[in-house]
Formats: structure tokens, C-alpha cells, sequence
């Protein structure tokens, strides 16, 4: 190949823009490449195939117990090779011509394999005889069937795979014959000689280095190298093994230093394989986009489908630029950003209109991808949601950094914005506001305006683009993300004197913790981590000015928090002290919810149901049982108000806790999230059981309590209980044997988490509910579990009680209804207390 730099290749633009980006740092190679989601195809087959003829030959352990390892001998193997130099292609319309090629060609492999671990002799044999040669003819004759192809590549595969000698090996990679079967013209059409052509490309990349590369690629008297080219043209093949496959042996090519071959490939990329993976992400993209617009639940299969391919893809190319080949991953970042990011990505997020006008010279330049069609736009929440996914994914200096520049850089290179597209609205920079190669960019305002509207899914996937931007340590440095005002800069910094200039986009983020009533519960638990995430970074945790500026930022958002759920509490405390069940409920499970790990930012912004036309959500498991079906619902805003109280709370409270445990400097590695655990907090209107000295199982002395016989119906029939009228438990206990005057424990539970209810059919039998606002909660004796509805976080129980009349039964009803009126009402009273008490505790002294 021509011996010149790569930058001049013709046809192809300068990489500036990337080069002055500089090349991506150090990182440690992923040990795995697209792994597998569906199907086993025609590929795993034929592995599973040559896995059977291997334990043939050296298999179980009672076979060379019994002695029946096979054995073969150069007379054998000298036999056969006469069988098969004999064939002509008039044999193979023989009848049962095909059936005996197959068997020869099966009966040599099985020797070279036997031979390679027990006889060199054969092998010796086998090279000498040019026998490779005779494989390779009765594979391209035109009337050999498929069975004759299907073995012969199968042989070639086992013979690649399980060679040891060096010296084997470069006899059977040497004569170019390996190249010429590589190049074969084959019915590819047909899965099956697909399958096994593909694991025998796979096979010999296996075995590529340093030396061997010498065989495979071709420098005279024209430079190709086919295992290479033949491989990357099922890039994009239907079959997701076949794709796995061939993005496999283009990792085992790119590593190897041949510069011959390097320089080959460099331009291949970049004329075809790079350009082409490019394009084929792009239209993924649009996939998704066409498969989310007024997508439901009933979509939502296509839709992952679709996210799942291109999220491979992703991990690929995160791959590819892991392997540290720096002009490799030049060439890659230049295409992706050429053909797929910046076009598609850009144009999205400026605009909503679709653009059919190419971009213009800037300042007498042209723009780098004046050639390519105009650019499909994605709608803004497709775009940032896999712009996140593009973040969260790779970690290429070289290609983020210029993206990311095009998202929060107040000013760029003029090199790069020569890449920006048309939007049909207005121009994204200026040539009025060039100023030393660095150009106005109007399109931050564009993202930046998304950190600003309250429309929970573009704000919430634009939040997470920023948050995937500061833990991308590797690729986003600090100083880049301080000009971007993204993290806080110094007041000496030149990313702008005043603060709100300076720690913009983080205010923007702290800010949105005040809209908190018009966030959905999710999309505010997703906030609530993103910003905790950003502000235990050593760059904001230290930065002093702006940690004060922080803690005003959430005094001020817990406040209007707390004075919501204040209204919303003193609401379901009507005169006369009766409780709103609902509200009590509501703050159950609001507390349980906030109390566990923070929200997972991937987990939840990744999921393709984002993507989605909302729905609502369940919000409690008491909507799913008859008895319950007609009382009140806490409302949406009563619900909202609580957990954004609950969320608050907890992250002014976690500031003061764990900021002394952020580390001065940045550290390598990964991110240790020790933040983002369960909270232990109790919830303050707990009912404690060790307190009244009680748990199932346990022995008690009932004394003077008063009890109603009943019965349960267990597993081995109907059991004699009773019903201990406690004032704050359902207690159902049974005779203590071993003491006559005791009883033991069978049921416990609160009160004020119990529903009763008179069967209808049989007015003796009492149904009753027992609420666990925790699913981790153990169930309560011997109740039985209900079936959950999807997305609740509550578990529900039941019990029957079987009385001996119907008075029994009223009177149980009565006692349970009245004790859980009087404990709500305590608890009401109690939950409003502590709103007041710990919002006026946490605006005081945080932490």
C-alpha cells in the first residue's frame, strides 16, 4: 500500500478537529464483544457439531477406559488420500457419490486430529500430499453438493482450531490456500454453509499475530487481505451470531502490528467498513425513532428489539476504540461523528422540523459532510436518550469530546462547527462571532433549554446526558467540563465571572428540585440521584462557594416541599380527628420507597419504556381487592407532595452525611457510589413490636385478655385459633401445649395495616387484609400471599376466620374496625408532627 500519512488519504476530510482533540487515554480491552441476546442459529449448530466429533475422538473418559479411542496409522491416512485425489465432479452425479466424498473428507479429519495429538507423522503426510490443495478443489466444483461444502468447511475449522505445532500451522496457511477458499464464490444464501464458513473465518482469526498476518495478507502485486474483507461484508447480516462473529475477527485484526496491513485497513475503514457501520448506527437510530412514535405497552417489544441492536453495536465500537490503535480510532470518530452523531444527533436536538437544505461554507470552508444526504431528524426525546446511550457507553476521548463540545461548549472550534448541520430555523453559529477559531454556539442553548421546560421525559434523558458526561472521567476531563460550565469553575476561570455563568448547568439541575410538584414520582427520584451523583464529585463536593450555593439551593426546595405536604396532611385531618386511610397509605409507601437504594440513572433512563406514551402507574395494592375498590384514593398531588418531602429530606440530609467521605482528588477506576445505598431510618410511625415484647411463634400468657374463638383453614384442615382483642395488633394465637394457660403466636400484624370485611356469602367467615408496605416484609403466619399488581411496590395478605355464630363474627369485625380508626387517627396526628418538626430540624442543620 502507499507509503503516506494517513491524514492525506484522497477523498476523505482532514481529521483536524479530532487531532487537536487529542487521542483517547488508556483503557482496559472489555474481555467480551456483543454477547449474544437471542436465538443459537445456524452458527452455534455447527459448533455443537465439531464439539460432537472432537469427544468422538478424544471424549469420555469409560470410552478410553474400554479402550475405544480411535487410532490411525500413515497407511490409513495414505489410503484415503488416494480415495480422494480420485474424485472427479462426473463421481458426484453418481448415486451416493456425495455420501462417499463426506466420508473420506471425515475420515482424514478425524486422523489429522488424532495425528496432531499423537502422530506428527500424519500431518507431515498430509502437507507433503498437498492434500489442503484437494480439499480446496473438490469445494469450488460446481456440482459438489451441499453435504460435500458443509464437511469440507467443518474440516478446515477443526483442522485451524486444534493444530498445536507452529510449524503445522504455517504449512497449512502457507501456498495462499487458505486465501483462495477464503475468496471461494458460495451459496451464502443457504445458513447452514454460511454458518460453517463463518466459524472458519472465525477459526483462522484466531490464530492471527504478528507472523501469521504475513499469510493472510497479500502485499504484491495488489495489497488485499480477504479473511479481513470477506468477513466485514456480513457486518450487518439478519442473524445476530453471524454479526457477533464477524465483529470478532475484526478485533483480532485491528491489535496486530503489520504496518502493511494496518495502513490497508486504515483505508478500508474509512472508504467502506467504518463508513458503512456509520451509516447502518444511523439508521438504527431512526428504527427506534419509528417504532417509538405513539408506541404503548403493546409496542414495547419491537421497541427494545430495536434499542437492543443498536445498544450491540454500541459496545462494539466501545470495543474497537479500546484497543487503542490511535489512527484506528481517528478514523472511527471521524466517520461516526461525519455520517451518524453530529447530523442526526445535532439536527434532532436544535430542531423539530426536518431540514432538506446542506450545509453552507463557513468563512470559505466547506463543511466536512457537504456530500452525504441531508439528515433525518430523531424527535428530542429518541435523541437524548440514545445521546445518554452513546455517553454511557463508550469512553473515546477522541469521539465524545466533539460531541459533547456540540452539546454545553459556549464557544467550539470553527473546524468543528464546519460539522454542524442546517436546522431550518437559525443559524447555529455566526461568522460575526468568530474569535480566534472559536465560534458562538447557539446550539447549547437548544440542549441547555431542555434542562429548562418541565416536560418529564426530555428533561429528565437531558439531565442524565449531563450526568453520563461528569462520571465519563475518562473521556470528559475537568477542565473541558469547567468551560463548559458544566462543573463549577474557580472565579479566576474564564468560563464567565458570574455564578450564574459559572455553575449554570448545575443550578439548572438544583433549580428543577423546586418544580418539584410538577415532576412524575420517577422522573423526581431519577433527579434526586443525578443530583446527588454530581454533587459527590471531589470537583463539586470541595468546591466551597458552590457547596453553600447547593445547600440554599435544596433549604429552599425542601421548604416549599414541606410546606406542600403540610397542606396535603392537614387535608386528611378533617374536624373531629377521622384519618384519610389514603394519605396514610400514600405515606407508607412513600417512605418505604425513599428509604431504599436511590433510583438507578441507567436502569431507568435505558429503558426503552421511556420512550413510551405515558400511562399511569398503580399506585397502591389496595385497588386490586373487592373491599377496598370503593374507598378514596390519596390524590396525585397528595402522593407527589409526600415523596418529594421524603426525597428531599433525605438529600439535604446525605450532603451533611457523606460529603466528609468524598476523597479530595478524583480517583481511577470505577466510581464508588457509596451514597447511593439503603437509608437504615426508621419510618417514625412504626409500630414496634419488640416494644410490647411480641413475635410470631412465641409462648405468652394471654391473662384477663379477651378473646373470640375462630378457626383457620390450613393446609392439613381446619385449625381452632383465637383472636386476642389487642388494641394496637391482630393477634391470632393457638393453645400453647406444653402450657395449658398459654398461647402461642400464630399471626401478627398492625392494626392500622389490617382490613376486615364480612364474607357475604357466609356472614360467619371474616376476610381479612393485612397491607405490607415493604415486599421484603416476611409475610405475616399464616396468611396467604395475593397476586401483586405490575409496578406496585406494596404486598397484600389474606386470612379467613371461621366463627361459631354470626354475633362472634360482627363482634371481631367491629373490635378490628375500631382499633384501626383509633391507630390511623394517632398516626395522622403523628405524621403531621413530623413533617413540621424534622422540615424546621433539616432547614436549620443539615446532615
Amino acid at each position: 500500500p502507499p507509503q503516506h500519512a494517513w491524514p492525506a488519504l484522497p477523498g476523505h476530510p482532514q481529521f483536524s478537529w479530532i487531532a487537536a482533540s487529542g487521542r483517547g487515554a488508556a483503557c482496559t480491552v472489555l474481555a467480551s464483544t456483543c454477547r449474544p441476546k437471542r436465538g443459537v442459529g445456524q452458527l452455534q449448530q455447527a459448533g455443537q457439531s465439531m464439539a460432537g466429533l472432537l469427544n468422538s475422538l478424544f471424549g469420555s473418559e469409560s470410552n478410553r477406559q474400554a479402550g475405544k479411542t480411535p487410532s490411525y496409522s500413515l497407511q490409513r491416512l495414505q489410503q484415503l488420500y488416494d480415495r480422494l485425489s480420485q474424485f472427479r465432479e462426473s463421481d458426484l452425479e453418481r448415486l451416493g457419490g456425495g455420501e462417499a466424498v463426506v466420508e473420506t473428507v471425515r475420515q482424514i479429519t478425524e486422523a489429522l486430529v488424532w495425528g496432531e495429538h499423537h502422530d506428527a507423522n500424519l500431518f507431515d503426510f498430509f502437507c507433503e500430499k498437498s492434500i489442503l490443495a484437494d480439499f480446496i478443489r473438490v469445494l469450488s466444483l460446481q456440482k459438489a453438493p451441499k453435504t460435500v461444502k458443509v464437511q469440507l468447511l467443518q474440516t478446515l475449522s477443526m483442522l485451524v482450531q486444534n493444530i498445536r505445532r507452529q510449524t503445522s500451522l504455517y504449512y497449512l496457511l502457507s501456498g495462499n490456500y487458505v486465501n483462495k477458499l477464503i475468496k471461494m464464490p458460495l451459496d451464502f444464501s443457504d445458513e447452514e454453509i454460511l454458518a460453517y464458513y463463518i466459524t472458519l473465518l472465525k477459526s483462522l482469526a484466531m490464530r492471527l499475530d504478528a507472523e501469521t498476518i504475513k499469510f493472510f495478507f497479500i502485499q504484491h502485486p495488489e495489497p488485499n487481505f480477504p479473511l479481513y474483507i470477506e468477513a466485514t461484508k456480513f457486518f450487518q447480516h439478519r442473524d445476530q451470531m453471524v454479526r457477533a462473529t464477524v465483529r470478532t475477527i475484526t478485533l483480532q485484526v485491528y491489535p496486530i502490528e503489520f504496518q502493511p496491513m494496518r495502513m490497508y485497513v486504515l483505508r478500508h475503514a474509512a472508504e467502506y467498513y467504518f463508513t458503512q457501520l456509520a451509516y447502518h448506527l444511523r439508521d438504527l437510530w431512526l428504527r427506534i425513532d419509528a417504532a417509538a412514535l405513539g408506541a404503548s405497552e403493546d409496542d414495547l417489544a419491537t421497541l427494545q428489539h430495536e434499542n437492543d441492536l443498536q445498544q450491540d453495536l454500541l459496545i462494539y465500537l466501545s470495543d474497537v476504540f479500546e484497543l487503542n490503535v490511535a489512527d484506528l480510532n481517528e478514523v472511527l470518530a471521524d466517520r461516526l461523528l461525519n455520517c451518524a452523531m453530529l447530523p442526526v444527533f445535532l439536527s434532532s436536538v436544535a430542531s423539530s422540523e426536518t431540514s432538506d437544505k446542506l450545509s453552507q461554507p463557513v468563512n470559505g470552508r466547506e463543511r466536512s459532510f457537504s456530500s452525504t444526504p441531508p439528515p433525518r431528524v430523531l424527535s428530542p426525546t429518541v435523541a437524548l436518550f440514545l445521546i445518554r446511550q452513546v455517553f454511557e457507553t463508550l469512553r473515546s476521548r477522541v469521539l465524545l469530546e466533539p460531541l459533547a463540545s456540540a452539546l454545553v461548549m459556549p464557544t467550539v472550534a470553527e473546524a468543528l462547527a464546519c460539522a454542524f448541520p442546517e436546522t431550518g430555523d437559525a443559524p447555529i453559529f455566526s461568522p460575526s462571532h468568530v474569535h480566534e477559531d472559536q465560534v458562538h454556539n447557539a446550539l447549547r442553548q437548544h440542549f441547555i433549554k431542555f434542562l429548562k421546560c418541565q416536560e418529564d421525559a426530555p428533561f429528565v434523558l437531558a439531565a442524565a446526558v449531563v450526568h453520563s458526561c461528569v462520571r465519563n472521567r475518562q473521556a470528559l476531563s475537568v477542565p473541558f467540563l469547567s468551560c463548559a460550565r458544566v462543573l463549577p469553575a474557580q472565579a479566576s476561570s474564564k468560563a464567565g465571572s458570574k455564578d450564574g455563568e459559572r455553575f449554570e448547568v448545575l443550578l439548572l439541575l438544583l433549580q428543577a428540585l423546586q418544580k418539584h410538584s410538577c415532576w412524575q414520582p420517577d422522573t423526581f427520584r431519577v433527579l434526586v440521584r443525578i443530583v446527588m451523583d454530581l454533587l459527590m464529585d471531589p470537583v463539586v463536593c470541595h468546591h466551597a462557594e458552590f457547596w453553600a450555593r447547593a445547600i440554599r439551593e435544596v433549604q429552599v426546595a425542601l421548604a416549599s416541599a414541606t410546606e406542600r405536604a403540610q397542606v396535603a396532611v392537614q387535608q386528611g385531618l378533617p374536624e373531629g380527628g377521622a384519618a384519610d386511610d389514603s394519605l396514610l397509605d400514600a405515606f407508607f409507601e412513600e417512605w418505604e420507597r425513599h428509604r431504599g437504594p436511590l433510583a438507578s440513572v441507567a436502569e431507568v433512563c435505558g429503558d426503552s419504556r421511556r420512550l413510551l406514551l405515558p400511562v399511569t402507574q398503580p399506585s397502591s395494592m389496595r385497588s386490586a381487592f373487592a373491599w377496598s375498590a370503593a374507598e378514596p384514593q390519596a390524590s396525585d398531588g397528595a402522593r407527589r407532595a409526600l415523596g418529594s418531602f421524603l426525597m428531599l429530606r433525605r438529600l439535604l440530609s446525605d450532603m451533611g452525611r457523606f460529603s466528609p467521605q468524598v476523597p479530595q482528588e478524583r480517583l481511577p477506576g470505577p466510581i464508588d457510589c457509596f451514597w447511593a445505598g439503603p437509608s437504615e431510618e426508621p419510618s417514625p410511625l412504626r409500630v414496634d413490636a419488640t416494644r410490647d415484647e411480641l413475635r410470631e411463634g412465641m409462648s405468652m400468657d394471654v391473662g384477663d385478655v379477651e378473646r373470640i374463638v375462630c378457626g383457620v383453614l390450613a393446609s392439613d384442615g381446619k385449625q381452632t385459633r383465637h383472636l386476642l382483642l389487642h388494641r394496637s395488633w391482630l393477634l391470632i394465637v393457638q393453645p400453647d401445649s406444653s402450657a395449658p394457660d398459654r398461647v402461642v403466636i400464630t399471626t401478627l400484624w398492625p392494626v392500622h395495616q389490617v382490613q376486615s370485611i364480612i364474607d357475604r356469602s357466609d356472614p360467619r367467615t371474616l376476610q381479612i387484609g393485612m397491607m405490607a408496605h415493604n415486599r421484603a416484609w416476611p409475610p405475616p403466619g399464616e396468611s396467604v400471599a395475593s397476586a401483586a399488581v405490575p409496578g406496585a411496590t406494596t404486598a397484600f395478605y389474606t386470612i379467613a376466620l371461621s366463627f361459631e355464630d354470626v354475633k362472634r363474627c360482627h363482634n371481631a369485625d367491629k373490635h378490628l374496625q375500631r382499633r384501626r380508626h383509633e391507630a390511623r387517627a394517632q398516626l395522622a396526628r403523628r405524621l403531621l408532627e413530623f413533617v413540621e418538626a424534622s422540615g424546621k430540624a433539616l432547614l436549620t442543620t443539615p446532615g
